[in-house]
């Protein structure tokens, strides 16, 4: 027997369902994110705390004709499954399967695709222009979280409708708080009268007459009027205060998980004019206990077992660890040697690897919220008092503060030391949160050190010169994984813009930087099994560069190759490129790196593969170009030859 789940065929027909119906197809929902997360990973908390939002929308709305923005994507799994995706909704985060982000091409439901916070209302105040442009009367939602709300973004939207006065709801989904019952009472029963017809009535009758009357300007009255509306909400609902006095008429709160209220309420403010916000307070891991007792363990899942909530380990070296806790053990040494030493993340303490530091070091280990810009900007003014900054941010997250590295950082010469987690390929998150053009954006930049780490013990040797080095901005950009090596001594010694000859050769020179070591070394030995004598060089630095060996390579060896996991404009290997062409060095170049197009979710090896980074297509891209290069060279021969006949 199907369930009401998989007997809906589209998001119109919830239109139909009674309450009953509406309260049971969202504990369905509810189940199928658990059932599917439970074995694919995905995210798991934020989507279990929106299916009653998502339910009273889809009722609401009908968004075949309507616009939804949702902010981020990873909150909207309810909103997929319910918008024709059930059926394929296991394939979450396969190679050409559902995505575990809202993207365009995957539905014509999805109206907008982010990977990054804080887009929603900006993006949906521009559909609203454009809805009003040509005319058309549909109406546009966007549903951002409490955590998106600290991007800076998301108040230049709200401010600018504030004075555009375009028709918009905003759902504020509010997991950060909860309900207090006394203050609830009241806040539900302003909510209810500032939301009913005969307020709304009452608002919009006294207001047109206090603009029409013939005194009224003189008096003032519509301006008297309006505060006095204004006034009697924030003084009974101070959430409302921000958001009126950005010129938005805000009703809340509401138990987002209340669904009569839900329906009830949006029913009621959907078809209003102007700027709307409403407050729904929720629960993250909404109805699966795990998840609601610790949240934020299962905001982002692998696979677990959901009947006890245990993730499933996986099957790693004893001795490895993250990428992301050996900068947190040298982080925690260097704070412990120091108290200048100040790190600050935006949102990502976990993630980052220094959620345990905090306890130790309250006052030095800063989250900023979702605020990138902020956390870049404040930590060059941290820098000029002194302190020693590291800011921790995920490379795709730290595109977001180009213009603070530049502008606040670089061009003063202040030394922030930036650290870049998941450079590189990341998976099933795809192309939204893959680290592949940091070393291009950061190289570009004046004043700017760049260093890639191998393995965990060059990390730290690393960590240990940024520590030292205050005569500007130093980045470190290393990958998701984990590594073996821990021991500081075995990548002495460690010098500023110095490169680590591995081994030596005469025919071709490898140079490679970070996971791409370990890959040049094994394609070093396939070309020597075919004759070809191969140097490999461990590049460490992206900038500055290493000339004297990029030189000394460039005129002993036929072909000179750079391997990299970053896209192929502008990084090492045009940096190799530009250092060859500067002194006049000619020599035959093959740049290995990621291709110049997006590249979709899978996991981190197929991704490299289907970049074509693996061994292999690397040695066979090596062996075509000697053949070129060869075929080239006997046609030169020949042609000379017949002339000298």
């Amino acid at each position: 027997m199907k369930t009401l789940l998989e007997s809906i065929s589209q998001p119109q027909e919830i239109k139909n369902l009674n309450l009953q119906e509406l309260t049971r197809l969202a504990e369905e929902c509810r189940q199928r994110i658990i059932e599917v997360t439970s074995q694919r990973g995905g995210h798991l908390a934020s989507s279990l705390g929106t299916v009653e939002i998502t339910v009273a929308l889809l009722k609401n709305f009908d968004f075949s004709i309507d616009r939804i923005v949702w902010d981020v994507g990873h909150q909207a799994y309810p909103y997929k499954i319910l918008t024709d995706r059930n059926e394929n909704f296991d394939s979450l985060g396969k190679a050409g399967g559902i995505k575990k982000f809202l993207s365009r091409d995957e539905s014509s439901y999805d109206h907008f695709g982010a990977g990054h916070a804080s887009t929603s209302i900006s993006a949906a105040l521009g559909m609203a222009i454009g809805r009003d442009l040509q005319q058309k009367n549909h109406r546009v939602v966007a549903v951002i979280g409490d955590g998106a709300m600290t991007g800076g973004l998301a108040f230049e939207a709200l401010n600018h409708n504030g004075a555009l006065d375009k028709n918009l709801l905003v759902i504020y989904n509010d997991n950060g708080i909860s309900i207090d019952p006394n203050v609830g009472a009241i806040s539900k029963l302003l909510t209810r009268f500032a939301s009913s017809r005969f307020y709304n009535s009452f608002r919009e009758e006294t207001l047109e007459f206090a603009e029409k009357a013939p005194f009224s300007e003189r008096l003032g009255l519509k301006t008297t009027l309006q505060k006095l509306h204004d006034s009697a909400k924030s003084f009974f609902s101070p959430p409302s205060m921000l958001f009126e006095q950005l010129g938005w008429r805000y009703f809340g709160t509401v138990d987002g998980h209340n669904l009569p209220e839900l329906l009830d309420l949006i029913d009621h403010v959907k078809d209003l004019d102007g700027p709307i916000v409403i407050h729904a307070i929720t629960q993250k891991g909404k109805g699966y206990a795990f998840a609601e007792k610790d949240a934020h363990k299962y905001h982002g899942v692998t696979p677990f077992e959901p009947e006890d909530g245990k993730f499933i380990k996986k099957i790693s070296s004893s001795n490895s660890m993250s990428f992301s806790k050996v900068f947190g053990d040298k982080l925690g040494e260097l704070m412990t040697r120091d108290k200048k030493v100040v790190v600050l993340t935006a949102a990502m303490m976990s993630g980052t690897g220094i959620i345990d530091l905090q306890p130790k070091f309250p006052e030095r280990v800063l989250d900023v919220g979702i605020a990138e810009g902020h956390a870049v900007t404040c930590s060059a003014g941290l820098a000029t008092t002194g302190h020693k900054p590291f800011v921790a941010i995920y490379s795709t997250f730290l595109q977001r503060a180009i213009d603070h590295i530049i502008h606040d950082v670089a061009v003063q010469g202040l030394p922030v030391r930036f650290m870049l987690d998941r450079a590189g390929f990341v998976g099933a998150d795809g192309p939204t949160h893959h680290g592949l053009y940091d070393l291009t954006y950061l190289r570009m930049i004046p004043n700017m050190t760049i260093m890639v780490p191998c393995n965990g013990a060059e990390m730290r040797c690393m960590m240990e010169l940024a520590y030292n080095h205050d005569s500007g901005p130093l980045a470190i950009r290393y990958p998701r994984g984990n590594t073996a090596e821990l021991d500081e001594k075995t990548c002495l010694p460690f010098k500023l813009g110095k490169s680590q000859l591995l081994r030596q050769g005469k025919n071709i020179a490898l140079f490679a930087v970070g996971l791409m070591i370990e890959t040049a070394l094994q394609v070093a030995d396939l070309l020597e099994d075919k004759g070809y004598s191969t140097a490999v060089i461990n590049g460490r630095f992206v900038k500055p560069l290493d000339e004297k060996i990029i030189l000394q390579f460039g005129r002993q060896v036929s072909l000179l190759v750079s391997l990299e996991e970053n896209t192929i404009h502008g990084g090492y290997g045009s940096g190799i490129l530009e250092t060859l062409s500067a002194n006049g060095v000619s020599v035959q170049t093959l740049q290995i790196g990621v291709p110049d197009r997006f590249i979709g979710q899978d996991s981190p090896e197929e991704q490299r593969k289907t970049a074509g980074l693996s061994s292999n297509q690397i040695y066979n891209r090596i062996l075509e170009r000697l053949s070129e290069f060869t075929i080239r060279t006997s046609k030169k021969r020949r042609s000379a030859a017949k002339k000298h006949a």
